[in-house]
């Protein structure tokens, strides 16, 4: 699931020739042992459509009482049917009963699909940025919400 919806998602925001790097099991892994991180799943009869990890912020510059949204990907089949807006409405609430005040999440910075939803979300952009080797150096972004 996340190699068809980073493929999708991402591939056209790479260099020609760039690959969509492979799925980290190792992290992925950590991420799932963290107590500080909780996982969500949206299936139906035919298998998973989405998944989203969220929990203790990774970054340095934010306080303890801010949240992240590590990762959030929806399969492509299942874009615009609700999927992304639930699984967001839930981490969100998650976030809030964990006793987050704010939540972060990147993107790239031309993710016009992602930044829009985030933006429909209620996040906005709060300046920092970062490039990764990995992803051909792009351009990402956070946004940060306030949780009332």
């Amino acid at each position: 699931m996340w190699a068809e919806s980073a493929r999708t998602g991402f591939g056209p925001l790479l260099p020609e020739g760039h690959p969509i790097p492979e799925f980290d099991r190792l992290r992925f892994r950590e991420l799932i042992q963290s107590p500080d991180v909780r996982i969500l799943l949206a299936e139906d009869a035919g298998g998973v459509l989405g998944e989203t990890a969220f929990g203790s912020n990774r970054d340095a510059d934010v306080a303890a009482a801010v949240g992240e949204i590590r990762a959030f990907f929806v399969r492509p089949a299942a874009w615009r049917r609700g999927v992304g807006r639930a699984l967001m409405s839930a981490a969100l609430a998650e976030l809030r009963d964990l006793g987050y005040a704010e939540a972060t999440v990147w993107s790239f910075a031309d993710n016009a699909r992602a930044n829009a939803f985030y933006e429909h979300h209620g996040f906005r952009r709060d300046g920092a940025e970062r490039r990764e080797e990995v992803w051909a150096g792009l351009l990402e972004v956070r946004y940060r919400l306030a949780l009332p």
